[in-house]
């Protein structure tokens, strides 16, 4: 019954003195050792499709099917810069404030200002 789960090829060689369960357990072998010598035959030859199968077997991934844009079609829908840097005008740079104005602008709005060091300003 057991040798019934298994191809014709799978039994032939697990049976075969030259080759089979003989060479590597006691006689009689039990169940189990017959179904791990046939499930071992069969990883092997698995395994040996495997490697001979090698990069074969794995299906292509295709790219999109639709028309990729021209370069002008892109420059048309992104602008020259292709949408990286705005057209928008460039916001001036403020400096911060030294201590004296700011010491004057606490003053203007009647908020204590002290410096760190101590000293009331």
């Amino acid at each position: 019954m057991v040798f019934e789960q298994y191809p014709d090829h799978v039994v032939d060689y697990v049976t075969n003195p030259r080759t089979g369960i003989q060479r590597t357990s006691k006689f009689p072998p039990t169940i189990s050792e017959i179904v791990a010598a046939c499930d071992a035959r069969v990883a092997d030859i698995k395994r040996k499709e495997r490697f001979q199968n090698w990069g074969n077997n794995e299906p292509l991934i295709e790219g999109p099917k639709q028309e990729k844009p021209t370069l002008e079609e892109l420059k048309e829908k992104y602008g020259p810069n292709w949408g990286i840097v705005r057209d928008e005008p460039k916001k001036p740079i403020v400096r911060a404030p030294d201590m004296e104005e700011i010491r004057r602008h606490y003053q203007n709005f009647d908020l204590g200002f002290q410096r760190r060091d101590g000293h009331d300003g």
